[in-house]
């Protein structure tokens, strides 16, 4: 009975491993749209690639920036972001019951400094954007689990930054047209540490002492290192006062990419006649030592953005953005992401800015049909708003962002199993900006 019970504890812990291991290492490579950057432009929601007339069009359509009345600098911070991501019915109880899966992330994320100077017959600019930013720092313990006895506990710290940094120009053609281009430097690094500890304590009712407990201590870490060039090309067109058109094209060239894992593992589990039980002799313990590394470099999309704004008045504007990406392998899709944005100037110094905007997979619907290991599938939806005071030669903004999303996914590995996975959002941003 005994042999029996700890069998089921060992495939137990293979499966809470496989699961807390699988389809994380690139934690959002399956969204484009992972945080809006800038000050007037998040207000926005992103829609932004047809204005683009200060330092965070440097990212959205570097043309833009030559509309700019003056030089100016902007420092955008979002005070505080936090998700979550819920993976319902992913674990099992010890009564049968399932068990949601819960991930969080949160912390205050700097991800925007800009600025811009008129230069010749140009204007120059550079700029600082964190594109993508989780930060995950969960513990937690496993007790109600499907056999008696068992406690799992999780340590899990997961941090993954997306920066691009670099120089822009851009440049009038006439009265009506406008290029630029900016070169960024493209840096992604994450480090993600998962401590785990399965004990039993306990079968049944009878207590295991110390030297006949089953355990296994697992500790895993990675890191990743990223590093490359984006260039943007902009382009910007203002057939008439009251409207204007903006055109984008980008990628992310890699120049070199690394992996690291170190798996350290101590159980005192052997298998006899097929079966895992715990090991005999003078030190039952052993010890398992995996280290592996790959440098294989992956593709990123051609990205297309197309942007349409109308300025009704000097009091309201009306814009909004299309990014088109293509796929990068067979298992990938093209993928659409749009956004819209009003702004309204409700007095001469205040203007209220509001907008909605997707951020959907560009991986397909996750069916039966598809087999197992499938990548996660997840749709996003946001909207935002702010308000900015305007003195002589600054401004300072405040405004939030929320946003949700549905889709499925496949935790474990080699499980036809799908999980359904609910996500919100949401960050609170303050902007400072000042024109000389």
């Amino acid at each position: 009975m005994l042999r029996n019970k700890r069998s089921f504890y060992v495939c137990t812990i293979g499966g809470f491993i496989s699961l807390f291991h699988a389809n994380f290492i690139f934690a959002d490579q399956y969204h484009y749209n992972n945080m809006l950057i800038g000050n007037r432009a998040a207000g926005l929601a992103g829609a932004y690639v047809a204005v683009a007339d200060d330092p965070s069009g440097l990212y959205y359509n570097p043309s833009g920036v030559v509309y700019a009345a003056s030089g100016n600098i902007t420092a955008n911070m979002n005070a505080y972001s936090y998700t979550q991501t819920t993976y319902a019915d992913a674990l099992e109880s010890a009564s049968g019951k399932k068990v949601d899966w819960v991930r969080t992330s949160s912390g205050l994320i700097p991800n925007f400094f800009g600025i811009t100077q008129p230069l010749g017959p140009g204007t120059i600019g550079f700029s600082y954007a964190v594109t993508d930013s989780i930060l995950e720092d969960q513990t937690q313990a496993f007790s109600d689990t499907p056999l008696a006895g068992i406690t799992h506990r999780i340590n899990f710290n997961n941090q993954d930054t997306t920066n691009n940094i670099g120089p822009s120009y851009a440049i009038s053609i006439n009265d009506n047209l406008s290029v630029g281009l900016t070169l960024y430097g493209y840096i992604r690094n994450q480090k993600r540490i998962l401590n785990q500890i399965i004990d039993v304590s306990k079968v049944g009712e009878t207590d295991i002492p110390l030297e006949d407990r089953a355990f296994l201590i697992d500790n895993r870490y990675l890191t990743l290192s990223e590093y490359g060039v984006k260039p943007i090309l902009g382009v910007t067109y203002t057939p008439f006062n009251k409207l204007s058109f903006g055109f984008t094209a980008s990628q992310v060239f890699l120049l070199s990419s690394e992996v690291k894992i170190q798996d350290s593992i101590a159980r005192n589990n052997c298998v006899v006649d097929g079966v895992v039980e715990r090991c005999t002799g003078d030190d039952p313990t052993v010890f398992d030592l995996i280290q592996s590394s790959d440098s294989s470099q992956r593709e990123f999309p051609w990205q297309v953005s197309m942007g349409a704004a109308y300025f009704h008045s000097n009091r309201l504007m009306l814009t909004g953005t299309a990014w088109v990406y293509k796929a990068i392998n067979n298992t990938d899709r093209p993928l659409i992401n749009v956004a819209g944005g009003l702004e309204y100037y409700i007095a001469g110094k205040i203007a209220v800015r509001m907008g909605a905007y997707t951020n959907f997979a560009n991986t397909p619907e996750i069916k039966l049909e598809n087999g197992t290991n499938a990548k996660e599938h997840l749709n996003i939806v946001g909207g935002t708003m702010s308000i900015t005071n305007f003195t002589r030669s600054s401004a300072i903004s405040i405004g939030f962002s929320g946003s949700y999303g549905k889709g499925e996914a496949q935790v474990g590995p080699d499980t036809a199993s799908i999980q359904n996975v609910k996500y919100i959002g949401m960050s609170l941003f303050l902007s400072a900006s000042n024109s000389f």
